[in-house]
């Protein structure tokens, strides 16, 4: 099974990677490739509304967008994670949702459809309540693209240089399991 993790954190060695880490090993003992895609690494523009890419699935843009494309549409698990900034996804990942539209035709049936698709978020606060956003605008995404949401991890309260409590650890190996 190909898997694909959006990797949307700017920080290789932070909160975010260590819950990706708990779910792609365990993923890789069931047998998944796991492809990480350290989006803050790649030249990714924002989409610019022309809607060209309705017709072919094709963006007009030349940029690493054309790869992650082609990685999300090879892959059978799609992993979106990110750290939570302003209550919604990091800008690296939100860049990639906004360009999702070139995997809808002219009649918005999706390219996606029937892939599975986790997310993994952290982020500072301690109050669940911080997911929420993110949270709605996945599942609206989601669902818009024909996706099956398999599952969520969100980590709360982390903190700069240390590591997440273990239960979400746990969390995230369990999550494995399921999809």
């Amino acid at each position: 099974m190909e898997t694909v993790v959006l990797f949307g954190s700017p920080h290789k060695d932070g909160n975010t990677i260590q819950i990706v880490n708990a779910l792609s090993d365990a993923l890789k003992q069931k047998g998944h490739n796991v492809r990480m895609l350290y989006l803050n690494d790649l030249n990714i523009r924002p989409c610019q509304g022309c809607y060209a890419c309705l017709s072919k699935g094709v963006c007009k843009i030349n940029d690493d967008m054309k790869d992650i494309r082609k990685y999300m549409i090879d892959s059978d698990l799609i992993v979106y994670a990110s750290p939570i900034y302003w209550y919604g996804p990091s800008g690296q990942l939100k860049l990639v949702m906004d360009r999702g539209i070139s995997f809808l035709d002219n009649e918005y049936n999706s390219r996606l459809k029937g892939k599975k698709v986790v997310t993994l978020m952290t982020c500072a606060e301690d109050n669940m309540d911080t997911f929420q956003p993110a949270l709605g605008m996945f599942n609206k995404t989601f669902d818009l693209l024909g996706l099956k949401y398999a599952g969520s991890v969100e980590v709360p309260g982390c903190e700069v240089g240390k590591k997440i409590k273990k239960e979400f650890i746990k969390k995230a190996k369990g999550l494995a399991k399921v999809v």
